[in-house]
């Protein structure tokens, strides 16, 4: 599953005039703000002055700051949500009657993150913005995730459950969560803004190389969900002291 959907990489760039809807020059403002800020310290007076638009547009068109947040990360994250699921229908499609082989849905689930998450000038800011939501949830941003992201994450454990019948669901939900956060720690390291993983191998990852991550990850991933079943640990017979 080797066809590209770098095509489909949206060029996130401040609008130079102001012939724009006002609604798309907010959301690019605060994308830039927020990245280069974080949520906390972003200002609506920062993000409206970028946009060009009065204050009270961010209340006319979202309602709050929590709710502009939650429509950023619609417009960063649903090419790559969209894209993990058409490539996961795919592999399906071709693999019927037949589940799909276990790489084909690892595949499926990084290739469009580590494809998607990279801007023109090579740099991952999708991956640093979803950092600062993760650690800072908002009553906004879960509603987004419930209904935007979750629906794509229950396909997948669907998927992974037809190929490995023998896990039990938590292991899956489990390995499935290890896998997105393989991904996100390879991506923040491969960050031309330091790059960690090349300077601390000597060179020897190219993290320039996005075919490189995928085969990486893909084979790491598939080894996880590949490992035995495990085993619960029982609980002491008496409180520990």
């Amino acid at each position: 599953m080797e066809s590209s959907v770098r095509s489909r990489v949206p060029d996130h760039k401040l609008p130079s005039g102001r012939e724009e809807d006002p609604r798309e020059r907010i959301l690019l403002a605060a994308e830039h703000v927020f990245l280069e800020q974080g949520f906390e310290l972003a200002t609506v007076r920062e993000i409206t002055l970028r946009a060009g638009v009065n204050v009270s547009a961010i209340n006319y068109y979202f309602g709050s700051k929590d709710e502009l947040l939650a429509a950023v990360l619609d417009r960063v994250m649903q090419p790559y949500t969209e894209a993990r699921v058409t490539a996961l229908v795919a592999a399906e499609a071709a693999a019927q009657p037949d589940p799909p082989a276990l790489a084909e849905i690892v595949e499926a689930l990084v290739r469009p993150m580590v494809e998607l998450s990279r801007d023109p000038d090579g740099a991952r800011p999708l991956t640093r913005l979803i950092q600062q939501i993760r650690a800072r949830p908002s009553e906004g941003t879960q509603r987004f995730f419930v209904s935007r992201v979750d629906p794509a994450v229950f396909q997948f454990i669907t998927a992974f459950q037809r190929t490995l019948p023998h896990l039990g669901r938590a292991d899956i939900f489990w390995r499935y969560n290890f896998a997105i956060g393989a991904v996100m720690q390879v991506l923040i390291d491969s960050d031309p803004a330091t790059h960690r993983l090349k300077r601390l191998s000597g060179n020897l990852c190219d993290t320039g190389d996005d075919e490189q991550i995928i085969a990486q990850l893909v084979g790491f991933v598939s080894g996880g969900f590949l490992a035995p079943a495990a085993q619960r640990v029982p609980e002491p017979p008496f409180p520990l002291s």
